[in-house]
């Protein structure tokens, strides 16, 4: 094994190679010298340097887009026949088929949280966790699916996978054991972390975060494959006959975890990749939207849609022909995975750059600088490049006010922020009491200082509520088993 001095030598030549021997200057503070030094020796430079340059020409690169046409409304189902799908999903649940797939690599930064965003309590009645929600609607499910197949809860399977970054890893693991995994099997609940990638300035250069410590950050969701594969948890799926995987983001407090029709819709359509969308707002809302790309399934950003397309609609004049909103819900089958990680050095996803404002190391090497204006790149992988190497994707259509409501922005942000999801939440439980023949006193449906909750444990999808037909309930108020 090669001595400090032999591995300084030939960080110090590689770097001076990539012309990026500034990050050795001035030296790193003797106790993180030999530490940074293994880091620095770990990086291939050359590979680095070319994916910095290949994830700027990709930004530039001319796509043709069309609309992608594919998109089932649930809407325009009918009752047997959702009713066949919920059934179909809740048998596959039951024959421990499916896992759940959390990707949890992010903190609470904007929301002024120095946590990772599941610990977050968006302030409803019961002031649970993200993960809280998420943990209890999978155990909402399972329970519906040992009914469903008469077996014993216990005895229904239903992997949770989270997907967790270096920044959330450990206190992410802390929060499920203090919580005792919120009633789930621990022996089901799965960690793993996702890769990171070192920042770069806007031309190229590594930028450092404190002496001896390169700046990084987590390389985006679509880092989920590699870490599926290496972390062998892709491997334990295969194992134990898990066919689909169910993904979702953890900043989405009413995404329907394990949704059994969309589960069922994904086997009806003999998809290997599946995805659930949402109508957007308006023609110019900032959301990636589902379309063809050079002929392929693709999501893309709304800023690289054109005025004109972006408010063109169908034949019948008012539906948005670029409407299905990519809401980061997702479906795959588990042999579609395990084939595209095996070829993945042929197929590699392409790399995207996200400018930030990245705190720097000055070349003082000893101040770190706060950046008002985006400074620097992070490269990040996109969980849906995966979409055009599908042989067969569909999309489900939901209501978004039943089924999308992020935490992303601020509280007080007029959009995407915990009051706002507060209120699509609260206003999903009070629609769900009212079909079921109860009556909620205090505010209405879109009220938000009068908050209505139902625990996932009472009731995953509005189901099981026929008790309170009849009953004058007044809010605020939180049911729960």
């Amino acid at each position: 094994m090669a001595d400090a001095q032999d591995i300084g030598e030939t960080v110090a030549s590689a770097l001076e190679a990539a012309g990026q021997s500034h990050v050795l200057q001035p030296p790193p503070p003797p106790e993180k010298r030999d530490a940074f030094l293994r880091e620095l020796h770990g990086l291939d430079l050359p590979a680095l340097e070319r994916t910095f340059e290949q994830s700027l020409a990709h930004a530039q690169e001319a796509r043709h887009v069309e609309p992608f046409t594919d998109v089932t409304e649930l809407s325009q189902m009918s009752a047997a026949e959702v009713a066949q799908l919920r059934a179909d999903g809740l048998a596959l649940i039951a024959a421990g088929k499916t896992a759940a797939l959390l990707l949890a690599g992010g903190q609470g930064t904007r929301l002024g949280s120095s946590a990772p965003k599941g610990c977050y309590d968006i302030g409803m009645p019961s002031g649970k966790s993200l993960f809280q929600y998420h943990a209890e609607r999978i155990a909402g499910v399972r329970r519906l699916a040992a009914a469903h197949a008469g077996v014993a809860e216990s005895d229904v399977r239903l992997p949770f996978l989270v997907m967790t970054s270096d920044a959330t890893d450990a206190e992410t693991r802390a929060f499920f054991a203090e919580h005792k995994c919120f009633g789930l099997p621990p022996d089901d609940v799965v960690f793993f972390a996702q890769s990171t990638m070192p920042c770069f300035t806007l031309t190229g250069e590594l930028l450092r975060s404190a002496p001896g410590e390169l700046a990084a950050a987590p390389n985006g969701n679509g880092g989920v494959y590699v870490a599926l594969r290496d972390s062998g948890v892709l491997a334990r799926l295969q194992r134990d006959g898990v066919t689909g995987i169910f993904q979702f983001g953890v900043d989405n407090v009413l995404c329907h975890v394990a949704d059994p029709t969309f589960l069922g819709f994904c086997q009806a359509k003999g998809a290997d990749c599946a995805l659930k969308t949402v109508a957007k707002s308006h023609a110019h809302e900032a959301v990636g939207v589902l379309a063809k790309v050079n002929g392929r399934a693709a999501v893309v950003e709304y800023s690289e849609l054109s005025k004109e397309m972006a408010e063109a609609t169908a034949a019948d004049g008012t539906s948005l022909l670029y409407s299905a909103s990519h809401i980061c819900v997702n479906w795959f089958a588990v042999g579609f995975v395990a084939s595209f990680v095996e070829s993945l050095a042929a197929n590699a996803l392409p790399w995207h750059v996200a400018k930030k404002k990245i705190p720097y190391l000055a070349p003082d090497g000893a101040t770190v600088v706060q950046p008002e204006a985006p400074n620097g790149v992070k490269l990040e992988l996109f969980i849906f490049d995966t979409f055009p190497h599908a042989s067969r994707l569909v999309a489900l259509q939901v209501a978004r006010g039943d089924e999308f409501a992020p935490v992303k922005n601020a509280p007080g942000a007029t959009s995407d922020s915990p009051d706002t999801a507060r209120a699509l939440f609260s206003a999903l439980c009070r629609r769900r009491l009212l079909a079921a023949g109860a009556t909620v006193a205090g505010g209405g449906d879109d009220d938000a200082a009068v908050l209505v909750e139902l625990s996932p444990l009472l009731s995953y999808q509005g189901e099981g509520l026929g008790a309170y037909s009849g009953k004058q309930l007044e809010a605020p108020l939180h049911l729960h088993s």
